[in-house]
C-alpha cells in the first residue's frame, strides 16, 4: 500500500481502488474472478453509494480497531487473526458477520488475509454464531460454567469473563504495567470508555505469572476452540465466547443485582441493551 498514512488515508486508498460507481456491474463479476458461497461470479467492486459507505465505514472500524487494540498501523498487515479479533469484539449475528466478510473479500489485496482464509472464517463463525432466529428465540447463557476447566492460559480469560463480565477482547490481552495496579485491572470497554475492576489476589497472581514481556496474551481462535471442546463436552450448545457475558449478567440478576447494576457492570450506556443479555 506504500506507505502508512492515518487509519482514513488507507482505507480512501482502498475505497477508490473498488469503487465501481458508474461501472458496469455484469462486467465487474467477469473480470473480478470472485464467487460467492453458492459459486456465483460477484463483483469485487461496490457499486451504489450505500455499498461503498458502509464498506468505507466498515474497514476504518476494522483499521481503528487494528491500530488501537492490536498495535497495527498498516492495514495490509491486518491478517485473519485480526479479522477474526475485530468480528468476535462484536455481538453480532452470523448475518452481520457474513456481510463484513464480503466486503473484506473485495478488498483481500489491501489487508493481509486470503480469500481462501475469509472463505474458512465464514465456515467458522457460520457454525459459532447466532443466527437472526436463534438470537429471537433463545438465550446464549450457559449454565454450569463454574464446571469448567480451560488449560492455565484460556482458563485466566475464561474467569475473566465468567466472573467479572469481560469481553473476550478485554480479556485476552493485557499489559501488566498499564493495565494491572495491585488488583486493579483497567481496561477500555467498547466505545473507549475506561473502566475498572477489582480482582481477586490469586488471579491477578495467575495474570502475572502467566505474562511474557509483560503482556498476558492469548490468541482468540485458540481460546474460542478450547472453550468450544469444553462447553460442547458439557452438552450445550456453543453460543461463542460473548455467551458467558450473557451467563454474567443473568447470574448478577439472579444475585440480587438491580438491571442497572448489571447495565453498568457491563459497561452499556443504555439499559435497553441489556435486555438483550436477560432474556
Amino acid at each position: 500500500m506504500g506507505r502508512v498514512g492515518s487509519v482514513n488515508h488507507q482505507v480512501g486508498i482502498i475505497i477508490k481502488a473498488h469503487n465501481g460507481i458508474s461501472q458496469s456491474k455484469l462486467e465487474s463479476r467477469q473480470n473480478s474472478g470472485l464467487k460467492a458461497e453458492n459459486g456465483h461470479q460477484v463483483s469485487d467492486k461496490f457499486h451504489s453509494y450505500k455499498s461503498l459507505d458502509n464498506a468505507r465505514a466498515d474497514l476504518a472500524n476494522l483499521g481503528r480497531y487494528a491500530w488501537k487494540e492490536l498495535g497495527i498501523k498498516d492495514m495490509s498487515l491486518i491478517g485473519l487473526d485480526g479479522v477474526t479479533d475485530w468480528i468476535n469484539s462484536k455481538d453480532i449475528t452470523y448475518h452481520t458477520a457474513s456481510n463484513y466478510l464480503s466486503e473484506i473479500n473485495k478488498v483481500c489485496e489491501h489487508l493481509g488475509i486470503t480469500r481462501e482464509q475469509v472463505k474458512e472464517l465464514r465456515a467458522d463463525l457460520k457454525e459459532n454464531l447466532p443466527s437472526k432466529t436463534d438470537l429471537a428465540r433463545q438465550t446464549r447463557a450457559y449454565k454450569g460454567l463454574d464446571n469448567i476447566s480451560l488449560r492455565d492460559n484460556a482458563q485466566i480469560a475464561f474467569e475473566l469473563q465468567r466472573d467479572y463480565g469481560l469481553r473476550a477482547k478485554e480479556a485476552i490481552h493485557i499489559n501488566i504495567s498499564r493495565q494491572l495496579e495491585g488488583n486493579i485491572l483497567s481496561y477500555n470497554q467498547k466505545g473507549g470508555k475506561l473502566s475498572e475492576i477489582k480482582l481477586s489476589a490469586e488471579l491477578s497472581a495467575r495474570i502475572r505469572e502467566r505474562a511474557v514481556n509483560n503482556r498476558y496474551e492469548i490468541n482468540y481462535k485458540t481460546y474460542s476452540s478450547e472453550l468450544k471442546k469444553e462447553i460442547e463436552n458439557s452438552g450445550q450448545k456453543f453460543n461463542g465466547t460473548h455467551g458467558i457475558r450473557h451467563t454474567f449478567a443473568q447470574n448478577r440478576l439472579e444475585q440480587g443485582a438491580t438491571k442497572q447494576e448489571v447495565s453498568e457492570a457491563m459497561g452499556h450506556t443504555r439499559e435497553e441493551i441489556t435486555n438483550v443479555y436477560l432474556r
